[in-house]
């Protein structure tokens, strides 16, 4: 009663702009049964409803092709997801489409179907455990608690008038509902039934016509709540089975702030998001320093005629407009072991291979021991993987070089040339073609390296995405030490607050 002392004069205001309009329906009844002209206004809205029926039955098809269209775009997997993610999201869709339709006030049956959906995944996830719906520690719950709720709030903010409604007016309303609401319902139904009896008795060929129009308008009117309540039940499993996907995965064992910690301590750069890690990887005389040095826009590196070896080289590159790496150099491929060790640590890898090499054996057994890990993570992605192909400008007509030249429409025997060898180390290293890019560093005019940034930049995405999943991995369970020293800070803390009470 609050609400409507507050604002009494703004619902007068509508009550007298309704008034008008609303006694046209009145008046208009009064007006067909003065003149006699109920029967025909009956007949012509029970032939209108029986015309309308063809377009129910189209309306039918269309409302089920836009659900199908819609459900389609919301049961894609999210693209940060691995492939154990996207069975248990498979498993949720399955579900969603066997549930039967909520009915809108059907609370318990709605929190039953949450339950269910959350049980699904966690069982999916761990299979076997006496009680999955447990395995997961307190941060965790705490964290997709407030992940919950900040969603939640921004669908809450849309709602039309969500911010001006109290706590109190809606408690409020439901008390009044609690109250009156089945009296008024048995009120309305006895009324009706009373009006209907009557009406046959007076008039049984106006009832008939008037209850063949209720008979359609009440199909067309349950065919589309039907239609409702199913998209809203899938909405309903959808979205509490993204959320447990989320929490049974491990993808909420830290935050995001945590990942951009443990990500500036991984790179040892003081910034809010750390640079992706690029492993730089080549055999020998490949034209890998080259490359570095001109990604880098410096000389970073010695250019020399014979093979390093020694430790892996951090290089932190920034250049205006282009995003900031941080480039791991390693010594010419040689150990493949010491390679999958880079390459587990690695947020994007960049292959560097010749166009002249003569023999890409080292190569191809590198990649399919990386590719044979890759194939035994199920909770982390492998980096993802291009190619640069250097000294371009060597190729025949060796003589010749005068770029720009287009690729994938080659005209001339030289950008032919360079065609024929991108797609043979595509072949050669199982590599899409669009994942090569070829490039040429003669002194003082890099060609095509535009190119390459391009292809880096279009990768960083998923270049952040196995980044964060190495650091959930890494980062999730803490070393004893690290929990011992969280332990002493925890109790000092406690002592120092017991002595001040």
């Amino acid at each position: 009663m609050t609400w409507v002392r507050r604002h009494w004069l703004e619902l007068l205001l509508a009550v007298l702009l309704a008034l008008p309009w609303l006694s046209l329906f009145g008046l208009g009844l009064l007006w067909l049964w003065q003149n006699h002209r109920v029967l025909e206004w009956a007949l012509a809205a029970a032939a209108l409803g029986l015309i309308g029926w063809p377009i129910r039955v189209l309306l039918r098809r269309r409302a089920r092709a836009r659900a199908a269209a819609l459900l389609a775009g919301e049961d894609r997997p999210e693209s940060g997801w691995n492939t154990e993610e996207a069975e248990a999201w498979a498993k949720v869709l399955r579900f969603a489409e066997e549930a039967k339709p909520l009915d809108f006030d059907a609370l318990e049956r709605a929190e039953e179907l949450s339950r269910q959906t959350i049980e699904l995944v966690a069982s999916h996830f761990h299979p076997g455990q006496t009680d999955p719906m447990a395995r997961v520690t307190l941060p965790e719950a705490l964290l997709v608690t407030e992940q919950v709720a900040h969603r939640l709030r921004r669908w809450v903010i849309d709602l039309p008038g969500s911010s001006r409604i109290r706590i109190s007016d809606a408690l409020w309303l439901q008390r009044l509902v609690d109250r009156y609401g089945s009296a008024a319902q048995m009120a309305y139904d006895v009324g009706e039934t009373l009006y209907r009896v009557v009406r046959a008795a007076a008039n049984p060929v106006q009832a008939v016509a008037q209850e063949g129009q209720r008979l359609a308008f009440g199909a067309t009117g349950g065919f589309l709540g039907n239609n409702l309540r199913r998209a809203a039940t899938a909405k309903l499993i959808h979205e509490t089975g993204r959320a447990a996907i989320d929490l049974y995965s491990g993808r909420l064992r830290l935050s995001s702030i945590e990942l951009a910690e443990l990500a500036r301590i991984d790179a040892e750069a003081a910034r809010p998001e750390a640079p992706p890690r690029l492993l730089l990887v080549g055999q020998a005389n490949s034209g890998k320093t080259s490359l570095l040095n001109a990604l880098a826009g410096a000389a970073r590196a010695h250019v020399g005629a014979l093979p390093s070896e020694g430790p892996v080289r951090e290089h932190l590159v920034t250049l205006e407009g282009k995003p900031a790496l941080n480039i791991a150099d390693m010594p010419p491929l040689s150990d493949t072991r010491r390679f999958l060790r880079e390459a587990e640590r690695a947020d994007m890898i960049l292959w560097v291979a010749s166009a002249t090499q003569p023999g890409r054996q080292a190569d191809v057994a590198a990649l399919e021991a990386l590719r044979g890990w890759a194939g035994e993570q199920r909770s982390r992605r492998p980096p993802p993987l291009l190619a640069a192909m250097t000294h371009a400008d060597l190729l025949r007509p060796a003589a010749e070089w005068s770029p720009p030249y287009d690729i994938e429409n080659p005209a001339g025997p030289k950008a032919r040339s360079i065609q024929a060898a991108r797609d043979a180390v595509a072949a050669t290293l199982l590599l899409p073609s669009e994942a090569v890019v070829p490039v040429a560093l003669p002194e003082g005019a890099a060609w095509n390296l535009d190119r390459l940034w391009e292809r880096v930049v279009a990768e960083l995405d998923s270049a952040r995405r196995a980044r964060n999943e190495r650091l959930l991995d890494e980062g999730a369970t803490p070393s004893a030490l690290v929990e011992a020293n969280r332990a002493l800070r925890g109790g000092w803390s406690l002592l120092k607050s017991s002595v001040k009470q």
